[in-house]
């Protein structure tokens, strides 16, 4: 892979509210080194915009999180951590269960967090009012049923699967059509030019390393 340091700048992702809503979950969590705002890389708007435009007249997108502080990624693959470790787990197992939802948080330039660099982004579907459509779970659930395709394989006589089957493969349809990848363990996370998409879509060109915010955050 061919590592790139463009100085792309980080934008809101609220700008654009006919069509997208910020809903930043981890500030009205009051976990540390969250914001109030969910910041993307300026290419990574870009192609959400796109996404927003596909979806048909009465649907809108809600991002909980974009770009994230190093602290609130350790923060989150701590607690995590320590969960799966109260469960009676051994450390090298509850090490490995934790990185199947949160990224091993990291700065280096060869493995940073993808959510360090402003592109990554965690997201969901709603009506034109706001009201969250049904996904069949909710944002950071590490159960069986976060991964994207679980409900491909479920009791379809249930109305609510079948649902919530088309309101994923809708938000994978816009979000893939515009250049994203999905991170197949969280139906709600996709990335754009970070390490996991360049893996994922084949490309040979990353983001590289860790985006400074242009903005004071704690």
């Amino acid at each position: 892979m061919n590592f790139t340091k463009d100085n792309e700048k980080l934008v809101q992702a609220s700008l654009y509210p006919e069509k997208i809503l910020v809903k930043s979950w981890y500030f009205g969590e009051g976990l540390p080194g969250s914001l109030p705002e969910a910041w993307l890389r300026e290419s990574v708007y870009e192609r959400l915009l796109i996404a927003a435009e596909s979806l048909s007249d009465g649907m809108r997108l809600i991002i909980w999180d974009g770009w994230r502080s190093f602290e609130l990624q350790k923060f989150l693959f701590d607690t995590l951590y320590s969960r799966y470790k109260a469960k009676g787990f051994d450390d090298d197992k509850a090490y490995e269960l934790t990185k199947t939802f949160v990224a091993v948080p990291s700065k280096d330039p060869e493995n940073v967090s993808g959510h360090l660099t402003g592109g990554s982004i965690d997201l969901t579907l709603a009506d034109k009012y706001g009201h969250y459509l049904p996904m069949g779970g909710s944002f950071d659930e590490t159960e069986e049923h976060s991964a994207t395709n679980y409900y491909e394989h479920s009791d379809l006589s249930i109305q609510i699967n079948v649902i919530a089957l088309e309101n994923r493969r809708t938000l994978v349809r816009v979000m893939t059509e515009a250049g994203f990848t999905n991170n197949p363990n969280e139906w709600w996370h996709y990335d754009y030019g970070n390490r996991r998409w360049a893996e994922r879509s084949g490309s040979g060109e990353i983001f590289y390393g860790y985006t400074q915010p242009p903005f004071k955050w704690h």
